[in-house]
């Protein structure tokens, strides 16, 4: 919904990125990587986000990515790309095909 109301209502500015946050470990099956990005918004306020989706190619520190955000709640940014909005719901997606999956195998089995 929030994407939605972004794509409806956001504004759109110029974010940096400024960092890479690093979750994970190399020894529990590798790190994953989300951009840190900073952008100002229409008032002169300064705001940083994390990215909700992992991932940094293209995404190098220092880079420019285009971001959007809500006018009355700069911490609902997020960046702005066509292929990370299609990845976040395709992903949302195989996730709830996966769930009703299982229920239905569930029902049919008498589980």
């Amino acid at each position: 919904m929030v994407q939605h109301r972004l794509q409806r209502e956001g504004i759109r500015v110029r974010g940096l990125v400024v960092r890479h946050h690093v979750e994970g470990s190399e020894m529990d099956g590798g790190l994953v990587y989300f951009a840190v990005v900073e952008f100002v918004d229409a008032q002169g306020g300064r705001h940083t986000f994390q990215a909700g989706s992992s991932g940094v190619k293209g995404l190098p520190v220092g880079g420019e990515v285009p971001v959007r955000y809500l006018p009355q709640a700069p911490n609902s940014a997020r960046i702005d790309l066509r292929r990370r909005r299609i990845g976040e719901v395709a992903a949302r997606f195989a996730g709830g095909t996966l769930f009703t999956a299982i229920g239905i195998w569930m029902l049919a089995t008498g589980r």
